[in-house]
């Protein structure tokens, strides 16, 4: 089995980091090889730009973008770490999904609508916020983020999707902080397993 991180929060000492220590110490243990795409490190370009259309209807894409693709074609396991900024992922990530997931490679079009071809993969979502969950749970917050990333996007491509949010983390104790770092622990002994939102 293979993986791929794609982290998307800048520095190193997040609690978005804290997440992907555990997620890396997971997949150490179970001997599943993964590439990390830190996308501040790699100061991934975000911004779909004209060539990248004209690429995308020739059937390709740049260079860099190939390489992302290939790394998503060869894995089973897709793992998303990031913290919510304005109900959404940062503009870095939701560049990154512009780029990467295009036209032809991550779906195409159909007489009923689009069709994913990232089948019989999976995906595991990690999120942060700053947003308590009884706040998102009372606007309805929580289920808008969740389904953009989860529906609107991952299973649309064809992944089995499975999200887990971590609220208040800038607020919380640090036993609550520790409590929530087992619950990835935990979430990553079972990615053989089947998942769903």
């Amino acid at each position: 089995m293979k993986a791929v991180i794609v982290l998307a929060h800048e520095g190193e000492s997040s609690f978005c980091h804290e997440i992907l220590a555990r997620v890396t110490q997971a997949l150490d243990k179970q001997n599943i090889e993964y590439k990390l795409r830190d996308l501040y490190k790699m100061q991934f370009q975000p911004v779909f730009q004209a060539e990248d259309m004209r690429l995308v209807e020739q059937g390709t894409a740049s260079a860099d973008i190939l390489e992302e693709q290939e790394l998503i074609k060869d894995s089973e396991l897709l793992i998303m770490i990031y913290p919510v900024w304005w109900w959404s992922e940062p503009a870095i990530l939701k560049g990154y999904i512009d780029r990467v997931f295009t036209d032809g490679f991550a779906f195409r079009y159909e007489e009923k609508g689009p069709v994913g071809l990232l089948t019989n993969k999976q995906a595991i979502v990690f999120t942060t916020t700053r947003a308590s969950a009884k706040e998102m749970a009372t606007s309805g917050m929580d289920a808008v983020v969740e389904k953009q990333i989860a529906e609107g996007t991952l299973q649309k491509i064809g992944y089995r999707v499975a999200y887990h949010n971590f609220a208040a983390v800038p607020y919380v104790e640090d036993g609550a902080l520790i409590n929530m770092l087992k619950q990835v622990e935990e979430r990553m002994l079972h990615i053989r397993q089947p998942v769903g939102v």
